[in-house]
């Protein structure tokens, strides 16, 4: 048991690493691709997340769509923007196969940075303040694993202050 936990604790501390370096560089270490897809070439349950009002208010007829494997199975899940968006980022529903259909394992807003198999999330709050949330899809479910508050001093979120790390148990 003791070693284990401490296997898993090595593990998370690389992990809020690899984080802690995205955010204080702004950078992906593996960017994501966004594509524009039509709607009508999206699978039903995937167009379906495409807020419907401002479906028709943009008169929208398509959707960006990132793919990318965030559980390492070696398949795909799909990041489909659902036409949320303001100065805080966007909103993006994770979709994940299963049994040929694809269900709605989570949803987040905001701007999208990849590392591993973890989804990073940035949520800007003002000029002085940003949310960093890690999330990994477990069993399933889209699950945040920590979150880091990040305050800054000069205007525009340029020169770090402080870090707050809250890890989820």
């Amino acid at each position: 048991y003791y070693r284990r936990t401490q296997k898993l604790e090595v593990c998370m501390n690389q992990i809020l690493l690899r984080v802690l370096a995205v955010v204080l560089s702004g950078v992906s270490p593996e960017p994501l691709e966004e594509k524009v897809v039509p709607f009508k070439k999206l699978p039903a349950e995937c167009a379906a997340v495409y807020d419907v009002d401002i479906r028709q208010f943009r008169q929208a007829t398509s959707t960006e769509v990132i793919s990318v494997d965030l559980n390492g199975d070696k398949v795909n899940e799909l990041l489909i923007f659902n036409g949320e968006n303001g100065s805080g980022g966007e909103g993006w529903a994770v979709m994940q196969k299963h049994n040929g259909k694809y269900r709605r394992v989570g949803k987040v807003f905001g701007i999208l940075y990849k590392s591993g198999k973890g989804l990073i999330v940035e949520s800007p709050c003002g000029w002085d303040n940003a949310q960093w949330n890690y999330y990994e899809l477990v069993n399933g479910k889209l699950i945040v694993k920590f979150n880091i508050d990040v305050k800054y001093r000069k205007p525009v979120r340029q020169e770090i202050t402080s870090i707050k790390i809250n890890i989820q148990k």
